[in-house]
């Protein structure tokens, strides 16, 4: 029973590796979001810039920078975030998802026919 007395230790070390893995996590999804909302600013006030300039600049430019600037997939939620159930079985073995279940239905259907042709030839 010797190996009984390191059990807490075993707990508080994989709590704090649990936190600080994810406020690493949040760290560096905080810089990302920071660098791209300065890239976006910057790009806007470039814009701006221009207009303010009185330059002529053209529509194509102005969608342009516009398409730069506009955050790409907002309003959109990933297939991963339909589904918030996990279970243990996924966690151990993985999820099937619709596209691979199709690929597999599709080999199988493609190995009986192969099948059937040989049976049929050999008849």
């Amino acid at each position: 029973m010797s190996g009984t007395q390191y059990i807490p230790h075993i707990l508080y070390s994989t709590a704090l590796t649990s936190i600080s893995m994810h406020l690493l996590w949040q760290r560096k999804t905080a810089d990302e979001d920071r660098a791209r909302f300065k890239a976006q600013t910057s790009i806007l006030q470039e814009l701006v810039e221009q207009l303010r300039s009185g330059k002529p600049i053209s529509d194509e430019e102005i969608t342009k920078s516009r398409n730069l600037a506009c955050i790409h997939g907002e309003g959109k939620q990933s297939p991963d975030k339909d589904r918030t159930n996990i279970g243990w079985t996924d966690v151990l073995w993985g999820r099937k998802t619709p596209a691979d279940l199709g690929v597999s239905d599709e080999w199988e259907r493609k190995d009986l026919e192969q099948i059937r042709k040989e049976i049929e030839a050999e008849s």
